[in-house]
């Protein structure tokens, strides 16, 4: 990767300090992964975690569905040749359209927040990615990160993808997300044995 670019680090920091000391004042404080919201696997572009790496590509008509099994999301790739959402239009993930260039699926993502940063970008980020199915049981999956708010040139990185036998199990984020709500009431118990001891009780 390229060196990340002076303001950037400084957004990034700026980001850090506003935020520490808060980290469990609210569940906006806390990530989009540990709110159930966005995890890594299920980000554009796609890395994998430690565990529920599969996947489920499906082609119907007009769209590429790319089924994710931790967090068991669904992302709708239309490969109709529509124009990218209005600027304005900001999703976690992007907003991402698609079109083939012979064997390979060329998606073009653009559309972030930045409430959901890759690898501290910002919501001009800019991702292409490149699915190639070399075998039978291979694809090569490609990708490039662009933004000009962040780094000094593009970058790009790939990873072989290989195929499995088996269903893709269902996955629910923290059953219920009870460590959510028994995270932020431990924080307040925290916060109120402090204050206790503050107080001389």
């Amino acid at each position: 990767m390229p060196s990340m670019l002076p303001e950037a680090r400084r957004r990034n920091a700026d980001i850090g300090a506003k935020n520490r000391g808060h980290e469990l004042d609210g569940p906006e404080n806390l990530s989009l992964s540990a709110r159930c919201i966005v995890v890594n696997q299920e980000s554009v572009p796609m890395l994998s975690g430690g565990y529920n790496n599969n996947l489920q590509i499906v082609q119907g008509a007009g769209v590429v569905a790319i089924l994710n099994e931790m967090n068991h999301s669904v992302r709708v790739v239309p490969i109709v040749g529509r124009p990218h959402l209005p600027v304005d239009v900001r999703q976690f993930r992007g907003d991402s359209i698609g079109h083939w260039e012979a064997n390979t699926l060329v998606v073009d993502s653009t559309n972030f927040t930045a409430r959901n940063p890759f690898h501290g970008s910002g919501n001009k980020l800019h991702v292409v990615e490149r699915f190639t199915r070399v075998d039978a049981d291979t694809i090569l999956y490609q990708f490039t990160v662009e933004d000009p708010e962040t780094w000094a040139q593009p970058w790009t990185a790939e990873t072989a993808w290989s195929k499995v036998d088996g269903p893709i199990f269902e996955y629910a984020c923290h059953e219920g997300n009870y460590s959510l709500r028994n995270t932020l009431d431990g924080a307040r118990v925290a916060e109120q044995e402090a204050a206790a001891k503050k107080a001389g009780k």
